[in-house]
């Protein structure tokens, strides 16, 4: 399979994948929303922030295992790959049990006292942590064989299993539309079900596809190698925990100062940022492997290629869809939501905005992970982002709103991006000035353009009808500013690159 090929295959599959999750997770939000109450909805949010806040290497992990996995098909070393796969495993083991023992350690801590929680619903979030505990310790356990499936660039299953737990998942909200007592016990059990099931799936082909995945315990574990993935995936697990605790943290303050109902406000804008999220970083998730496997091939030219071609696109993609959500907010969630909690359209704007300053660099960031050497870098954005807690909890002991925490998260998330171009150009060559004006000034300065004109034309109230409007305006939008991208964003030979990719999709289709 051509690597063009290749890319189109597993882009397409992931692509899917995010239909079908981007409708389960509308319709299954509204439900349990509707079904469960803002008070037990924005509980279950809480309790699950605060897992994500002592589960936060998962992704770390994730990333750390592909990086190996990739490096070692690029130098075509098989045994190294085993080994590699071995230690992933056995790490992820030791680390699911002690975050296991850790948040039940916790658990008398977090429920006498610490969070805002009505007195009539403490039992409740008792049990549905005590759920959540065994939801962490799977999904951290499926992670190595997550690594495998994309480091071997076999998206479309991932995908494939991913629709299923979607699916799962939104049977779990339609149940509560049945049930009659203990709906969060119950709705925490089923999501609890569909991710082992995900899991499960995932294991089974790996181990039945991939000889390395087959893990055996006998013979000496390379100390050499177990040093040096225990290392990276430690340094990269301090910028996921800094990342998680600028996300999961925030619902925590808020939780503290403003209780449950502000928490619902959050999880919902949460959602519909998860959906841009994963739209936008698929291209990403594509990109990845080719850019480990070029820096394990010793080919810094491509590696940087790659990694800067993809930080284009996924802000492209990213943006092209925030522009209609930013301009119809309140009609999106009007339409989506039967009772919108109070805060969340500007809760929902801001989480966006945030996002799409990290969709300017995410290629840059893995080209750092393929390098390696990451520890001072993920110190310095990892002390920049967890800074927003701190300065959110004396904004709200002065007495500013709910939304001031998210505006400081937005300016940290910018000084995160001044922070990995400049250890991009020490450590991989990158342009810095180059790159500033080509991929973060062009872009953004293309983005306000289309943006404002979207606004002058909402403005104008030429559409009676919301629907109607909606629909062409952005339409509209979205023409224009993909067009306006591509010719002032792209260079020749990403252009070239797209165009062959555009070709290779026509091929397959008169095939």
């Amino acid at each position: 399979m051509s690597q063009s090929y290749k890319v189109l295959v597993n882009t397409g599959s992931l692509y899917l994948k995010i239909i079908t999750n981007a409708v389960v997770t509308l319709i299954s939000t509204r439900i349990a929303l509707q079904a469960l109450g803002v008070d037990s909805y924005g509980l279950y949010n809480l309790i699950a922030g605060v897992i994500s806040l002592l589960a936060f290497f998962n992704g770390a992990l994730m990333v750390s295992s592909q990086r190996f996995l990739s490096f070692a098909i690029g130098e075509n070393n098989k045994r190294k790959l085993s080994e590699v796969f071995k230690i992933s495993f056995i790490v992820h083991l030791l680390l699911a049990l002690i975050v296991a023992i850790s948040l039940k350690a916790l658990q008398p801590f977090l429920f006498n006292g610490f969070l805002n929680i009505k007195p009539e619903m403490i039992e409740a979030a008792k049990r549905v942590f005590d759920i959540m505990i065994l939801s962490s310790f799977v999904t951290i356990l499926a992670i190595p064989y997550n690594a495998a499936i994309n480091a071997r660039e076999e998206m479309w299953f991932f995908s494939i299993s991913e629709v299923i737990v979607a699916l799962l998942k939104l049977g779990a909200a339609v149940y509560l539309l049945y049930a009659t007592t203990d709906l969060l016990f119950i709705y925490t059990v089923l999501m609890l079900f569909a991710i082992a099931i995900g899991a499960l799936i995932k294991y089974l082909w790996c181990i039945g596809r991939y000889i390395e995945c087959r893990v055996k315990f006998r013979g000496r574990t390379d100390k050499t190698l177990f040093k040096e993935m225990f290392s990276f995936a430690g340094w990269n697990t301090l910028g996921s925990l800094a990342m998680v605790v600028r996300s999961q943290g925030i619902a925590v303050v808020l939780n503290l100062f403003f209780g449950t109902v502000v928490n619902a406000a959050y999880g919902v804008a949460n959602q519909l940022n998860a959906l841009v999220i994963t739209f936008a970083s698929t291209l990403t998730t594509v990109f990845t492997p080719m850019i480990v496997k070029a820096r394990g091939e010793k080919d810094e030219n491509k590696m940087l290629f790659v990694s800067i071609f993809s930080s284009k696109m996924s802000f492209m993609l990213s943006s092209m869809i925030a522009i209609p959500v930013l301009l119809f907010t309140p009609f999106i969630l009007s339409l989506w939501l039967k009772e919108v909690p109070e805060y969340t359209i500007n809760f929902c704007r801001i989480i966006v905005i945030t996002f799409l300053i990290m969709q300017l660099y995410p290629g840059i960031t893995r080209g750092l992970y393929a390098e390696g050497d990451i520890k001072w870098y993920q110190i310095s954005i990892s002390a920049i982002l967890i800074m927003n807690i701190p300065i959110g909890y004396l904004l709200f002991v002065l007495k500013f709103p709910p939304v001031t925490i998210l505006v400081t998260m937005a300016i940290a998330q910018f000084l995160t991006l001044v922070t990995t171009l400049y250890f991009a150009g020490k450590k991989i060559n990158l342009m810095i000035k180059e790159f500033y004006i080509n991929s973060v000034l062009k872009p953004i300065m293309i983005f306000l353009l289309v943006f404002l004109f979207g606004i002058l034309c909402k403005g104008l109230s030429i559409l009676d009808n919301n629907y109607i409007e909606f629909v062409v305006l952005s339409s509209i939008t979205v023409v224009i500013y993909i067009f306006i991208y591509y010719k002032c964003v792209f260079n020749a030979k990403e252009s070239r690159l797209m165009i062959n990719l555009i070709d290779t999709i026509i091929l397959k289709l008169k095939k």
